[in-house]
């Protein structure tokens, strides 16, 4: 919900100002208009911001059915204001329903759809503004708004199976720093104890790992306050100019996993890219939007080091291939897909066919790395479990 200001002129009082909380601006236009009032004015002056409302995954659903869905009814020749009322009317999320008749009102005031999107840059992203914009100047929007939710269900989809393969290495980690915590700041402090009182002298094995529970217990506060400070430290050197270009180069060069971050950047690169081509995007353009969706900032300035060839006229794939930004297949075959003037089309199958070959990566990555955390943490207990035994051991030693 968000706190509005408004101004309307009454019927016999003359102008009346005040402030309403509503779900959406268009939802107060129309309690005002309905209340027989001249709306003059209406401003948002608090409530949640629009980052925070719609950051959570359920509005993210609701974006790729919106964009389907206006697609489906466009396409069905119903006109734009009466596909949104349709779909603010079958909306059950509240947050998203209040958006579309935001939108709504927009394009009422004569916006474009594209226009109206862009107000909302927390929900609706460049990538997917200008798709709209290029759907509406081509005269093929309900095609393009298709296309998209397609897109979109998509990359949701790749997401999801990505979070879903590192559930259970994650559990483990977190199982094991808890049952390796739990003894050494639990159980070793109370078993130390009792050794103290009968007063017998423990194993080097047991004292040295007591006394690393002692400074754990002591000065992890210490070790907590350096770590955050690393931290902050860390990112303050990433603002620095090249620093962040560095670090993201180092990543794409650590074994097996640079690869796979490497792969999932140029994929959703070459996704994007081919969505923006097939709707009419020029070339240029495209790769300046696209180019947005990599968070590797080291791939980002290769992006933008081939713009001077493509202007000069060398094409799209000669001056990336001199950059070695695609795997060595996936270039020759978006050079057959620029040669036969299939470029958008070929961009699309190599980001399918990279998005497999990822999640093929992914498992056996992961298929790697559980039996390694199962065997180190199964180490670390057993030395502190070992360690505790010998302990044991030395006091039926000594009453022997």
């Amino acid at each position: 919900m968000s706190t509005f200001k408004y101004r309307v002129m009454t019927r016999g009082s003359g102008v009346l100002e005040g402030k309403r909380t509503s779900v959406s601006k268009a939802e107060l236009l129309d309690y005002l208009k309905k209340a027989g009032h001249i709306v003059l004015k209406v401003e948002e002056v608090g409530g949640e911001k629009t980052g925070k409302l719609f950051s959570n995954r359920s509005v993210k659903r609701a974006t790729v059915f919106f964009t389907q869905e206006l697609g489906i009814l466009l396409n069905s020749g119903i006109s734009l204001d009466k596909s949104l009322r349709i779909l603010s009317e079958a909306q059950d999320n509240k947050k998203f329903k209040g958006l579309i008749l935001d939108i709504l009102e927009e394009v009422k005031g004569g916006k474009s759809l594209g226009d109206a999107l862009s107000m909302f840059p927390d929900v609706f992203t460049g990538v997917y503004v200008n798709m709209v914009r290029a759907g509406e100047e081509s005269g093929v929007l309900p095609k393009v708004l298709e296309r998209l939710g397609s897109f979109m269900e998509r990359v949701q989809k790749i997401k999801s199976e990505i979070t879903s393969s590192l559930i259970y290495p994650l559990f483990l980690v977190m199982s094991g720093i808890l049952s390796v915590g739990a003894l050494v700041l639990i159980v070793m402090p109370r078993f130390t104890k009792v050794f103290d009182e009968v007063g017998i002298a423990l194993p080097l094995s047991t004292q040295i790992l007591i006394k690393l529970c002692d400074v754990l217990t002591s000065y992890g506060w210490i070790l907590v306050i350096t770590l955050i400070g690393v931290y902050y430290l860390f990112k303050s050197l990433k603002r620095k100019p090249g620093v962040q270009a560095s670090i993201d180069r180092k990543k794409l060069g650590i074994p097996i996993l640079g690869d796979i971050l490497w792969r999932i950047e140029i994929s959703r690169f070459a996704r994007t890219l081919g969505t923006l081509l097939e709707n009419g995007v020029s070339l240029l353009t495209s790769i300046d939007i696209s180019k947005g969706v990599l968070s590797n900032t080291f791939l980002s300035d290769k992006i933008e080091s081939v713009k001077p060839g493509i202007k000069a006229g060398k094409g799209f794939t000669v001056p990336l291939g001199e950059k070695a930004f695609f795997p060595g297949i996936a270039q020759h075959l978006l050079m057959v897909g620029e040669e036969t003037g299939k470029l958008d089309e070929m961009l699309v199958k190599v980001s399918d066919t990279m998005d497999t070959d990822i999640e093929q990566r992914i498992k056996r990555l992961i298929s790697m790395v559980e039996p390694a955390l199962i065997l180190v943490m199964g180490c670390a207990i057993g030395i502190i479990v070992i360690s505790m035994l010998s302990a044991i051991f030395s006091i039926n030693e000594v009453s022997f």
